[in-house]
């Protein structure tokens, strides 16, 4: 499951990025093309009526994916929102850099 691991976690920290800028009328259609998300999923998506709450659902219903609906999300954003993919991608390199630099400094400490 995405939600778990770290794909989880780097959407939690780009979360509020993408549920002030994502359109979810560009991106929904292309996922489901991808077989991402089921029509069940999709009315449980297009439910509320705040576009905002929408795309919580399907940042939700995402993290309960495995990594191929991940990297599917990914292309999809290349596609209709290339600037959003380039945080998510800018957000993972700082999560690395952060990581290394945590477990060097554990590793002074023993």
């Amino acid at each position: 499951m995405a939600g778990k691991g770290g794909i989880g976690r780097l959407l939690e920290r780009v979360r509020p990025k993408l549920v002030q800028e994502l359109d979810i009328n560009k991106v929904l259609p292309r996922l489901l093309r991808r077989g991402i998300f089921t029509v069940s999923e999709e009315k449980q998506i297009l439910s509320p009526a705040d576009p905002k709450t929408r795309t919580e659902t399907l940042l939700d219903i995402l993290c309960s994916k495995d990594r191929n609906a991940f990297v599917d999300f990914c292309k999809t954003l290349e596609e209709c929102a290339p600037q959003l993919l380039t945080c998510i991608v800018l957000d993972s390199h700082q999560g690395m850099e952060t990581h290394q630099i945590e477990s060097r400094n554990s590793l002074k400490i023993v």
